[in-house]
């Protein structure tokens, strides 16, 4: 039997062969697809791998030390930044000093085959990694820059994150 060009043997007539069996097809699914939230700020479309994220809440105005506006984060400059429906993602960090990022307008949580992922080219690469983003990923007519919030923190010097 092949999934997704691996070959597995067909199943007997025990259900543990098939148990195992569907075990690795939904194995080689997962490692072949990524879960993003995809999100917006300013108009520019972003997505961030829905495993780093630990909880999404409401806005209400809080204030700490560990919480930091998205546009801030990812250094959009003097220009001013309107948000329409902020939220407060809380990133996974292993247990290091909490990592929360105000984002707006969440417009989807959805499953990419990676595939799918544009890099981006060798010259840009270590200046957008530096800022945490790793790739693009066309969809429905606009580009979504793919960030990776874990090495953002990191950049930003926030430690090291246990994985």
């Amino acid at each position: 039997m092949t999934v997704s060009g691996e070959i597995y043997p067909a199943p007997q007539d025990g259900t543990d062969d098939a148990a195992e069996l569907l075990s690795a097809q939904k194995e080689q699914k997962k490692r072949n697809t990524l879960n993003l939230l995809i999100f917006s700020v300013a108009g520019v479309f972003f997505g961030i791998d829905a495993d780093q994220v630990a909880e999404i809440s409401a806005y209400q105005g809080e204030k700490g030390e560990d919480l930091f506006w998205f546009h801030e984060e990812m250094g959009y400059g003097e220009k001013a930044v309107r948000y329409s429906s902020p939220a407060i993602a809380t990133i996974r960090n292993g247990g290091v000093a909490p990592y929360r990022v105000i984002i707006d307008s969440m417009e989807d949580i959805a499953e990419f085959k990676h595939k799918d992922i544009r890099l981006f080219p060798t010259l840009l690469e270590p200046y957008l990694l530096r800022r945490g983003i790793w790739g693009i990923l066309p969809r429905n007519g606009n580009m979504i820059l793919l960030l990776d919030f874990k090495r953002l923190y990191l950049e930003r010097g926030g430690g090291n994150i246990l994985i």
